[in-house]
């Protein structure tokens, strides 16, 4: 049953990352979806471990699917390799200094988001 929670989750955070950085559009989509992705990780992360007590399958269909499938790695380095390789260094060092930075940022924004909810 975890397998299948985390196949439905992935399918539905995938989607959910094209509609949204479709709609941003190019590089900075990918960007906006990390950064909110980093966001929610961190909140339902907090979530998790101070309030909810959900089962092993719905955590994993949330973080792990859900979560794990909206943001995206592998984008994120193409998206950045394509601006080297287009010789943008300046907007390709910011679009990566500001989603690794950032993102740890909104990582932690997240989980204390939930703290200041108790």
């Amino acid at each position: 049953m975890m397998w299948f929670s985390i196949f439905t989750g992935g399918g539905i955070g995938s989607l959910l990352r094209y509609l949204l950085s479709a709609r941003v559009g190019n590089h900075w989509g990918i960007m906006t979806v990390n950064l909110l992705g980093a966001f929610l990780i961190g909140a339902v992360y907090g979530l998790c471990l101070q309030r909810l007590n959900l089962s092993s399958e719905t955590k994993a269909f949330i973080i792990t699917g859900m979560l794990g499938g909206f943001t995206t790695f592998s984008t994120f380095m193409l998206d950045f390799g394509l601006l080297m390789n287009q010789q943008k260094y300046a907007e390709a060092c910011l679009y990566l200094a500001g989603s690794v930075l950032l993102g740890i940022l909104f990582l932690y924004l997240g989980m204390l988001s939930v703290r200041i909810w108790e």
